[in-house]
């Protein structure tokens, strides 16, 4: 499809997640120095990359541990499932990958789109319990969902972060998959983000292959790799 990210918008990126980690705003550079950020009242432990350049984010004790592992055992994900002990949970596992434009997007037929919270639900209500929590509609405060005559078929939905990019998630109802409403839908959320101004963002779990495909569809660039625990009692 032919997504685009330009190096001008690295900055855009970088600027976001060096604040959602507690990181000065221009911490992330092209020196690609480790980066340490020490949240102790988090309650996760995380592993970024970002264009080639690591950054770890958590409780001190946990984050001076991780400092001293190599990157790519950090971001399987594996290490900071020990690192974090007993009763750490939700380990995930991600490609990250931008975009700051899209061709331009023209349905044939104008398609009958929800964007109420009540289509969502359903929709979430018809897939399994594992789909909806990777897909994390429900999270993601704009949503846009596709009503058919059976109902709700597929919702794109994007929730903004640090008032600078909008991460991007979708979930189809398991009878109408491979069809391409998935991709339909990601298209149409995508295009209204970058109408609001923001970046879009995918973060497309490693082992989901249906998740991986469709962030190829959508032309978004992988530039990053992402890995978090939940740390126990949170």
């Amino acid at each position: 499809m032919g997504g685009t990210f330009h190096n001008g918008s690295r900055g855009v990126v970088r600027l976001a997640w060096a604040r959602r980690l507690g990181l000065p705003d221009l911490a992330f550079s092209d020196d690609g120095a480790r980066l340490l950020g020490f949240l102790d009242s988090s309650a996760e432990l995380v592993a970024v990359e970002l264009f080639g350049q690591l950054a770890l984010s958590g409780p001190t004790e946990l984050v001076e541990a991780a400092a001293k592992l190599p990157d790519d055992e950090l971001l399987s994900g594996g290490a900071l499932l020990r690192l974090a002990g007993p009763g750490a949970h939700g380990l995930s596992s991600a490609i990250l990958g931008f975009a700051d434009d899209l061709p331009v997007f023209q349905p044939e037929e104008d398609p009958e789109v929800s964007r109420g919270n009540p289509e969502a639900i359903e929709l979430a209500s018809l897939c399994p319990p594992d789909d909806v929590s990777s897909a994390g509609i429900e999270q993601r405060e704009h949503r846009f969902t596709l009503m058919l005559g059976s109902g709700p078929a597929a919702c794109a939905a994007y929730g903004v972060h640090e008032g600078l990019l909008a991460d991007l998630g979708v979930l189809v109802a398991p009878g109408l998959r491979n069809r391409g409403l998935g991709a339909f839908m990601a298209q149409l959320a995508a295009h209204e983000a970058l109408a609001e101004g923001y970046l879009i963002q995918v973060e497309a779990q490693s082992q989901n292959v249906a998740a991986l495909r469709l962030a190829d569809a959508l032309g978004v660039v992988p530039s990053g790799r992402l890995a978090s625990v939940r740390l126990r009692g949170h």
